[in-house]
């Protein structure tokens, strides 16, 4: 099944073209190293992947279909702003996220979160003391809350130190396992050699390497 489609997308700002005729296959239980240098239009991509942004011309697809409001209950989007809440503990983030998404069974899955991304230590304390490594934990925890089948992924290794990422590279492997499908924006690529991936490179807005899986 594929979990994600982007056929003929272009992307402009004003008069700039951002993205050129962009095609993207992304099948269930694969994950695709989107690099590509900075500038070359890898955030906006993204964001056009996740629906956050309108595509000037072209089509984006989640599971074979348009994105809609009951798909996106499907989908985990990690950004460069973190959507997580300063004044607010960690568990108090997680919590507001579960009932927006009405997950069953809130503080018991929200605690399991906390512990797999070992910050349930810190718990009741507030994010805006954290580490700027302990807010990338949260940020991601906040995106897999819902368990998504398909994950969008911005720079999740930024500010991880080596314990984090190998959290989040082992919780990778697990996402691919489950058949979930991984589309990773990141300049770091050696955290996740050990992976089965498929390496796509955006230059000035073009897609190269292949869109087919």
């Amino acid at each position: 099944m594929r979990a994600l489609e982007l056929e003929g997308v272009v992307k402009a700002l004003g008069h700039r073209e951002v993205l050129h005729g962009v095609d993207l296959q992304l099948d269930a239980g694969e994950i695709v190293w989107l690099a590509g240098r900075n500038g070359s239009g890898k955030s906006t991509l993204l964001k056009v992947a996740a629906d956050l942004t309108p595509v000037t011309r072209g089509v984006v697809r989640w599971f074979g279909a348009a994105p809609t409001a009951h798909l996106r209950t499907r989908i985990g989007v990690l950004l460069d702003a973190s959507f997580l809440y300063g004044e607010m503990t960690a568990e108090e983030n997680l919590i507001y996220y579960a009932r927006l998404y009405g997950l069953e069974g809130k503080q018991k899955r929200v605690l399991e979160w906390l512990e797999r991304f070992r910050l349930h230590r810190d718990r009741g304390v507030p994010i805006k003391t954290f580490s700027k490594g302990m807010r990338q934990r949260l940020a991601i925890a906040r995106a897999c809350l819902h368990e998504p089948q398909l994950l969008l992924l911005d720079e999740p290794y930024d500010g991880l130190d080596a314990a984090g990422s190998q959290i989040l590279t082992e919780w990778l492997r697990t996402l691919q396992g489950a058949g979930t499908g991984v589309l990773l924006v990141s300049h770091a690529v050696a955290p996740f050699q050990d992976l089965t991936y498929r390496t796509l490179r955006l230059e000035q807005g073009r897609l190269y390497g292949g869109g087919e899986p």
